[in-house]
């Protein structure tokens, strides 16, 4: 008989040997080169996009978008507000302070926030308009009780000089928006008006002697 060829094998071939001993020779053959080499399984990698898009949507999942129907700690009636879907459920629900957003509560907030938008335009249009108009007469007229070297009697008020303005324009304006210098005596003095915090202008009102 021949005598046996004995093959040195490494530490790592041995293994490999130990693990397939009981595969008959026929299938060891039939195996590729990469699967004797290969003892470990590997797991497919999954996509970073889609372990994102499965984390955004476990995170969407776990809140709410509601219309709040009263002033509460989530914010002021009619606010749209997304919260938890524990507070949604435990408080503000139960308590009537806010219901989900549907697609009509879509439609409705969109409505009121669009005609919000169009009453503060209007609002700030009107405001500098009414600054544009002060500017261009330039000079209204206050007139008072004067003695003694033009020195006049009492003070001039907001009140005055929203007179002054109704008696040249015939429009009553809020007392509110305009600063008043302190005014002892006859003169031109300057006046600040602020009709809205973008619109503030100055012009003058002479005082006179009634």
């Amino acid at each position: 008989m021949p005598t046996p060829t004995t093959v040195a094998t490494s530490s790592r071939d041995s293994t490999t040997f130990d693990m397939f001993a009981a595969v008959p020779v026929a299938n060891l053959r039939a195996l590729k080169p990469n699967a004797l080499n290969n003892t470990s399984a590997t797991l497919p990698r999954s996509s970073g996009r889609v372990g994102l898009v499965v984390e955004a949507n476990k995170r969407a999942n776990k809140t709410t978008k509601a219309v709040l129907l009263k002033t509460s700690d989530a914010g002021k009636e009619g606010d749209m507000v997304e919260v938890s879907n524990g507070f949604f459920r435990s408080y503000l629900e139960p308590q009537g302070l806010a219901t989900k957003v549907s697609a009509e509560l879509m439609a409705e907030f969109e409505k009121k926030a669009a005609e919000a938008a169009a009453a503060k335009a209007k609002e700030i249009a009107d405001a500098k308009a009414l600054c544009t108009a002060l500017t261009t007469i330039g000079k209204f007229t206050v007139k008072k009780t004067v003695g003694e070297d033009d020195k006049i009697f009492g003070s001039v008020t907001a009140a005055d000089v929203v007179e002054a303005i109704k008696a040249q324009t015939g429009k009553e304006l809020e007392k509110s928006a305009f600063a008043v210098p302190d005014v002892s005596t006859t003169g031109v003095y300057e006046v600040v008006a602020q009709f809205h915090k973008s619109a503030r202008c100055t012009f003058k009102v002479e005082v006179q002697k009634a």
